[in-house]
């Protein structure tokens, strides 16, 4: 993966190898699902991270809050992991995936990469200090994971930023 470059209109373009597509298309489809399937976000301390409450000294306040946002938020997660996933869909045998986005794709695309990573820095218990010293063979992989997703990310924000 070379990163994102800019394009015409604000938006960006990325060349990805077909597993890299096709690995970031599941990490999206992942956390599309976990959202649109939710029951309460407190059951879950990614949902609770992804949709959190709005006060947090107010239980009524915040419930309240969540009972009129929590579903258009929810539906606007889901749409940006979508876009991500559509956008990253290969033809079977192809050697290499092309991603154009326009400025609204762009959009969508930091959006759902902030909302992958913070569910691994949730899973994986990942602070302002960094990842626990003591990983696992699975939890390395998902912390090599992690910084993939904010290179990636980080190129974007880049080639937008060079416009």
């Amino acid at each position: 993966m070379s990163g994102f470059r800019s394009a015409p209109g604000g938006g960006a373009r990325i060349r990805l190898h077909p597993q890299e597509a096709a690995f970031l298309a599941d990490l999206a489809r992942q956390v599309a699902t976990l959202i649109a399937d939710r029951t309460d976000a407190h059951d879950d301390p990614v949902l609770e991270r992804l949709l959190p409450d709005a006060y947090l000294d107010a239980p009524e306040d915040a419930a309240e809050f969540r009972r009129f946002t929590e579903d258009e938020l929810g539906d606007a997660k889901v749409r940006n992991a979508m876009t991500v996933l559509e956008s990253v869909t290969a033809e079977p045998g192809a050697k290499r995936v092309d991603i154009v986005l326009d400025a609204a794709g762009v959009g969508a695309w930091l959006r759902s990469l902030t909302d992958i990573r913070l569910a691994l820095a949730i899973r994986l218990e990942i602070t302002e200090e960094g990842a626990p010293p003591d990983l696992d063979e699975p939890d390395r992989i998902n912390y090599a994971i992690y910084n993939w997703l904010g290179t990636l990310q980080g190129s974007l924000v880049a080639a937008i930023d060079r416009r």
